[in-house]
């Protein structure tokens, strides 16, 4: 198993501090093999296999441990003595109250508590009060593409090559490894599958599958351009398919409740305030993105766009887009105290596209950093403005 140091290394950090630990992301996107590999290094520090009560909720021998009841009583008789606990509990969103069982646990018995969940509904809801201030959230993303090379045992020659691979496979840690086109498209489809019908269709109890699908292909194929889900609803009504706006946004909640679908909102620079119309959209995976709108290698520039917004996320930034009077800045990225604003373009080498992305970013009246990131090798800084080639920013050559 190859271990994603940077997400081992937090968990390590988050070791024995009472918090509950939260693990999220979307479905295979390496939660519960991080569980695993957690697993051995508290085996490695000398913790006991009997001090460590591991359940998997995708496993049908677990099924009768989704109550309170029969949850404690398991765990009581694994617990024998006063020795330090690890309870690590896969797809938690599974137990009925999720929140308030683990509570139960966590104040039960000397434990730390670690789990692992595929939907952002879990934490909505009344019941997570129950863990107000006692969890801590960690978000596992499908691999980044310096991990991707890792995965795949590239080195950066030819590094255009594997990037154009990355966008056509796309992330998830099963499909890396894959050798063979055959099983890279059985493992996408059955990703697809798992993710679609079993976390969107079946659990969000969708009934008008065609639509639903419409509504996905729709917004899949405008990642990065602002929309709404009254703008959707007017172009499916306008090629005669009704649906309402109230439907489309429930169908664009239950894709970003899956981790499928990231919503950016926008941000008035100049007010200070986000806004609720004209966000934009973007897609955890781009393997996934073909699978459903097929391969294209037209609008490359959103998709890179996508891939440095995911970035962003990853190295644990807050993203907007920027609204800057009638000027847009593609990302926002604000962590603490620190607030970046990046332009994200193909290539800026026509005069034309240069001037457009450089005036979103000269406009913005503060003394924050300021970045282009293109494909570009030729070093396009100005006035301030610091050039990126992208391939610098996702091997982690530049830190921001």
């Amino acid at each position: 198993m190859i271990e994603r140091d940077e997400y081992i290394s937090k968990l390590i950090s988050f070791k024995d501090n009472d918090l509950v630990k939260v693990i999220t992301g979307v479905r295979r996107s390496g939660k519960s093999s991080l569980l695993v590999l957690f697993k051995d290094y508290l085996l490695k520090q000398n913790i006991r296999e009997d001090q460590i009560v591991e359940i998997n909720y995708e496993k049908y021998m677990f099924d009768d441990l989704k109550d309170n009841i029969s949850l404690h009583k398991y765990i009581g008789k694994k617990v024998n003595d006063d020795s330090r606990m690890y309870f690590l509990i896969d797809e938690v969103q599974e137990i009925e109250d999720w929140a308030k069982v683990i509570n139960s646990l966590r104040v039960s018995f000397n434990a730390d508590i670690y789990v692992t969940g595929s939907n952002s509904k879990m934490f909505a809801g009344e019941h997570l009060t129950y863990l107000s201030g006692r969890y801590i959230e960690l978000k596992v993303f499908p691999l980044s593409f310096k991990e991707f090379l890792n995965f795949r045992g590239y080195d950066i020659n030819n590094i255009e090559n594997h990037f154009n691979e990355y966008l056509r496979i796309g992330s998830f840690p099963a499909v890396s490894l894959a050798k063979q086109d055959e099983l890279i498209e059985a493992i996408l489809s059955g990703l697809f599958d798992s993710i679609f019908t079993r976390d969107i269709v079946l659990k969000g109890k969708i009934r008008d599958e065609g639509a639903f699908y419409k509504v996905a292909k729709f917004v899949f194929e405008n990642i990065g351009n602002n929309t709404s889900a009254n703008a959707i609803k007017n172009t499916m009504n306008s090629h005669g398919h009704k649906i309402t706006s109230d439907t489309v946004d429930n169908y664009l909640q239950l894709m970003c409740d899956a981790h499928m679908l990231y919503q950016c909102e926008r941000y008035d620079i100049r007010g200070k305030e986000r806004l609720k119309t004209n966000g934009k959209y973007y897609v955890v995976d781009t393997g996934l993105r073909n699978k459903l709108i097929g391969y294209r290698k037209g609008n490359l520039g959103h998709v890179i766009e996508n891939i440095v917004y995911l970035h962003l996320l990853r190295l644990g930034y807050d993203v907007t887009v920027g609204k800057n009077m009638s000027y847009e800045v593609d990302f926002i990225a604000a962590k603490g105290t620190k607030k970046l604003y990046f332009q994200v373009s193909l290539t800026a080498l026509d005069e034309s596209t240069y001037e457009r992305e450089m005036n979103s970013l000269l406009k913005i009246n503060d003394q924050y950093p300021k970045y282009l990131i293109t494909m570009d090798r030729l070093d396009l800084s100005k006035d301030g403005i610091l050039h990126l080639n992208l391939f610098d920013v996702l091997l982690d050559k530049i830190e921001f």
